[in-house]
């Protein structure tokens, strides 16, 4: 009898122990196999877009009219002139008159400085009084007006 009791004893804590590892399984951990990581947009958030741009005054003439176009609420577009030598200055210039979001950083090149993206890159976030941002080329086109929609919430 004695025996018979210590096996009923054993049954029952290895009924509790498997009953705590069901919960455990179902309850906590498929919370975390299930899990979806919620998408924070930014589509509230104002947004920086950053160009860097180095002798693409055609560029800029096709293709900021397209980023000024966008369906987004609140947004700036930074353009570095990188040490350009053709009519970029210009043209950001007369494009400053026109959009009040544009923020044109330049970089002059001298006999011991000629540039370089990264440094461009780094002027135009600087630049930014956005603290989120998104990087471009000046040759790139986007897609659609929802393009920095689209952008925002990935």
């Amino acid at each position: 009898m004695d025996q018979n009791l210590l096996f009923n004893i054993l049954g029952i804590l290895f009924l509790i122990t498997f009953l705590i590892q069901v919960y455990y399984y179902l309850g906590i951990f498929s919370k975390l196999a299930f899990y979806k990581v919620k998408s924070q947009a930014l589509s509230n958030q104002p947004i920086s877009v950053i160009i860097c741009a180095k002798n693409e005054s055609e560029n800029l003439i096709n293709n900021l009219p397209l980023i000024f176009g966008q369906d987004y609420p609140k947004f700036e577009v930074v353009v570095v002139n990188d040490c350009s030598w053709d009519d970029t200055k210009d043209i950001l210039e007369a494009l400053q008159v026109k959009h009040s979001n544009l923020h044109v950083v330049t970089l002059q090149e001298t006999d011991s400085f000629n540039g370089g993206k990264k440094l461009a890159l780094t002027l135009g976030i600087k630049g930014a009084k956005y603290d989120h941002f998104i990087l471009t080329d000046a040759d790139c086109k986007p897609t659609s007006r929802l393009w920095l929609q689209k952008m925002a919430s990935s």
